[in-house]
C-alpha cells in the first residue's frame, strides 16, 4: 500500500481542486449536463483528460503544457493548481517542489509523483468533477459514488491512451472558456 499516493489523492489534501468544475459548472447553466447525461460527460472529461494532459504528466515539459494550453481558463486553473499541489507536497511530504516556469498541475505531478501520477492525476480528474456535480446539485453524494464505481473501467481504458497530447472534446473545452462569462459561479474554472 503507498500511503503518500492515497494522502495526495484524499480530497482533504489541501491543492485547490475543489475550487474548480472543469467546466462543468458552464454546462451545466447551459443545462447541458443533468444526473441523466453526468455520466457520459464523465467518460468524455476523462478521456479528453487522458488524451490532452497525461502525456505532460509523463513528459514533464512545462512549456509545452503552457502552449498546449491555449483555453484562459484551462491554463490558470492548471497553473493554479499546480502551485498548490506543489506547495502542500513539498509541506506535507517533505518533497522538494519542482522549479518551472509556468507549474502546471501534470508536469508538477509527474515530477513530484513519479510512477504513479498518471493515476493520480486521472482520479482527482474524476473525483474533481464528481466533487463539482454534488455542490451544483447535479446528484447528490451517494449517486456520485455510484457513478465513480460506474466509472472505474473508462478510467482503466483511459489510463492506456498514449500518444502526443490532443483535445478531443471540443464541447468541454468552449464551456470551460465561457466560464469568466457566467453572470454566477460556484467556481473558478
Amino acid at each position: 500500500m503507498d500511503w503518500r499516493l492515497l494522502q495526495l489523492a484524499d480530497s482533504a489534501f489541501p491543492a485547490g481542486a475543489f475550487a474548480h468544475s472543469a467546466g462543468l459548472e458552464a454546462l451545466h447553466q447551459a443545462r447541458l449536463v443533468s444526473a441523466a447525461s453526468l455520466l457520459p460527460r464523465l467518460r468524455e472529461l476523462t478521456f479528453n483528460a487522458a488524451r490532452s494532459m497525461l502525456p505532460f504528466v509523463e513528459s514533464r515539459d512545462d512549456a509545452a503544457c503552457d502552449a498546449f494550453l491555449v483555453n484562459h481558463v484551462a491554463n490558470r486553473a492548471s497553473r493554479a493548481q499546480g502551485g498548490a499541489f506543489g506547495i502542500a507536497a513539498e509541506a506535507a511530504l517533505g518533497v522538494p517542489r519542482p522549479s518551472l516556469p509556468f507549474g502546471h498541475l501534470p508536469v508538477v505531478m509527474g515530477q513530484m509523483v513519479g510512477a504513479q501520477a498518471r493515476e493520480l492525476y486521472l482520479f482527482g480528474t474524476a473525483r474533481g468533477a464528481l466533487s463539482a456535480a454534488v455542490r451544483l446539485g447535479i446528484v447528490g453524494p451517494l449517486e456520485a459514488q455510484r457513478l465513480f464505481t460506474a466509472l472505474h473501467p473508462t478510467l482503466e481504458a483511459a489510463l492506456a491512451e498514449r500518444g502526443e497530447a490532443r483535445s478531443t472534446s471540443p464541447v468541454l473545452e468552449l464551456f470551460q472558456q465561457q466560464h469568466d462569462t457566467l453572470y454566477s459561479r460556484l467556481f473558478q474554472s
